[in-house]
């Protein structure tokens, strides 16, 4: 049964999850498992005992992977210590995603129920976390008042328009009561206020019973600041103000036709895009252009081929001005021009920041960037934020789009104290770590999830250490490098819109992309296919040398990044300074030009 039919017949969502639960069967059925996606819960198993249990005639290790909705990144105090109280139900992990939420691994069946009901007991939420919906809205999670006042209305909108409206989630979940009140959720009559559209669906106006034909990404930036990489989501929303980064509100620019995933298989027609400017639109227009960007997605998008059904294949086909024409109709509303952003400056909101008075902290307050590799809180750093939490050192976390923290609230008479429980617990400060180090993400890939070709999270400490040694030997000691890796071609952790991107291939090969902006507006380009994990390095060594010859160096300071001067370089000439291509791939080449001289 294809995937339309299943959310077609599956009666908004429904399906036969709930007889699967109280089944005693270790894992859900092919449709089931599918519609579980849009409850925030990926099927899984563990692969490092795959082949093992295969071969002894034992099913396969079953657990779900499930995954909470974090709008903004933003979580209360006693939200983090109810999202710490789960995870003992799990692999007594927390790990922050690329796309602010929350997400536990080795979930067994027989405890979903619980874990997903002390998730929404906290006024969070695990639906549309994943499916062929609006997935978890990101913002600039930076804790300024100028930005908290734009920002946050914003993402209340986007959560009360896009998140879906079925009961079954609820009656599944939480014994039929909607415990996530914070959210907003509109009425028909509160939809009826603001929509602009006609409802196709008296379930889900926005949706109807087949919902979107894939999962559909939105992002809000701060003008001059893209820590958010607003150019990789379906619909991008950058407010412009008055003085250009600060003053007040005038308007928004909205970016759509952005999308990371690909696929080894078909690169002539799958690949990623970055979003364009579509339109300035006034405050009160924003909610209806996006909905209507998303109802065209719903009405136009391709539903017969999955690999091509994101918004980015259809733009690319149709144009921006069909999208345009598209909004104007739905809307009745004319668009005007996208105006020009900013320039966008380079910041991961490390370290320690004085804020004014943020909204709903002490005047006298600072906030922590605390990095946290590939986004695992386990240990130490899980006890010390319980510990920094509950003690009311912090009352309040947000996650950035690197799978790091900000804790808010912290007096700045404390600063010490935090610092020396964090160090206490074998926590690393941004200040403890190189820029490279503190900038690398991956994803989790191997062993749970079912799309990884190969490691990437653990994989990604090995590979900055020999990374650091090789910018210490090229002179580039310091240098702020940034590393996206992931296990698969689908790009969870956006590795394509990199400096440096490293992409499974197989068990053994990687694809290393070279040349994208820091500032995230940019695609970089593959440099080498399927290279063995141990030679990325030495790969690099004659990049970073010719680097550092070529560009002036004040310490750990150049006049140019790493991405933005490999993509001014001739490429063919950086291709010859690489070391020989040893790869099977090469090989194969090589063999088939042979047979055909």
């Amino acid at each position: 049964m294809s995937a339309e039919t299943i959310k077609i017949e599956s009666n908004y969502l429904a399906g036969t999850i709930a007889a699967e639960l109280a089944d005693d069967v270790d894992d859900f059925e092919h449709d089931a498992e599918m519609l579980l996606k849009f409850h925030g819960i990926y099927q899984q198993d563990d692969r490092d005992v795959r082949r093992k249990r295969t071969q002894e005639k034992l099913p396969l290790d079953y657990s779900c992977m499930v995954r909470a909705s974090v709008p903004g990144g933003v979580i209360t105090a006693d939200q983090w210590l109810a999202l710490d109280r789960v995870a003992g139900l799990a692999d007594d992990k927390l790990r922050l995603t690329t796309r602010q939420g929350v997400q536990y691994h080795v979930v067994y069946k027989n405890e979903l129920s619980t874990l997903v009901a002390g998730i929404n007991s906290s006024l969070l939420t695990t639906l549309g976390a994943c499916g062929d919906v609006v997935r978890n809205v990101m913002a600039c999670p930076l804790p300024h008042p100028e930005r908290t006042a734009v920002i946050q209305p914003v993402v209340d909108e986007m959560v009360a328009r896009f998140r879906p409206q079925t009961e079954s989630y609820w009656e599944l979940w939480v014994d039929g009561e909607q415990a996530v009140t914070a959210e907003k959720q509109p009425t028909a009559k509160q939809r009826s206020d603001f929509a602009v559209l006609d409802s196709i669906d008296d379930v889900e106006p926005i949706y109807g019973d087949a919902y979107l034909p894939r999962k559909f990404k939105i992002g809000i930036a701060w003008p001059g600041d893209n820590c958010v990489d607003i150019y990789t989501h379906d619909v991008g929303i950058v407010p412009t103000l008055s003085a250009g980064t600060t003053g007040e509100l005038t308007g928004f620019v909205v970016l759509a036709g952005g999308g990371m995933g690909m696929s080894h298989n078909r690169p002539d027609d799958t690949y990623p895009l970055l979003a364009q400017p579509v339109a300035w639109v006034p405050p009160s227009d924003l909610g209806d252009v996006v909905e209507a960007i998303v109802t065209t997605q719903r009405d136009h998008g391709d539903r017969e081929d999955r690999s091509r059904a994101r918004l980015k294949y259809l733009l690319e086909a149709k144009g921006l001005d069909w999208l345009r024409d598209q909004i104007e109709a739905r809307t009745g509303r004319s668009l005007a021009a996208p105006v020009d952003l900013p320039e966008w400056n380079v910041g991961a909101h490390h370290g320690w920041h004085d804020h004014e008075s943020s909204p709903g902290h002490s005047p006298d307050s600072v906030t922590l960037g605390l990095p946290v590799p590939s986004g695992k809180v386990a240990g130490g750093l899980r006890w010390a934020l319980k510990r920094l939490v509950a003690d009311g050192l912090v009352d309040e976390l947000r996650v950035t789009s690197r799978q790091d923290l900000l804790l808010l609230g912290i007096d700045a008479r404390e600063i010490a104290t935090v610092e020396n429980l964090l160090h206490a617990n074998g926590v690393s400060l941004a200040s403890d770590n190189s820029a490279t180090r503190n900038l690398a993400i991956a994803c989790p890939a191997l062993p749970t999830c079912t799309k990884a070709l190969g490691e990437a999270e653990r994989v990604l400490p090995d590979v900055v250490d020999r990374l650091e040694k090789v910018l210490a030997d090229t002179g580039n000691t310091g240098l702020p490098l940034r590393l996206n890796m992931t296990g698969c071609p689908n790009g969870c952790s956006r590795p394509y819109a990199a400096e440096l991107g490293i992409v499974g291939r197989s068990k053994r090969g990687y694809d290393i992309l070279l040349g994208g902006s820091p500032a995230g507006d940019r695609l970089a380009r593959r440099l080498r296919a399927d290279v063995p994990l141990d030679e990325i390095p030495d790969l690099l060594r004659p990049l970073l040398e010719r680097f550092s010859r070529t560009v002036p160096s004040d310490g750990s300071n150049r006049d140019i990044s790493f991405g933005d001067w490999a993509w001014q370089q001739d490429w063919s000439e950086l291709e010859s300074l690489l070391p020989a291509d040893t790869s099977r791939r090469a090989q194969r080449s090589a063999q088939d030009d042979g047979g055909e001289s």
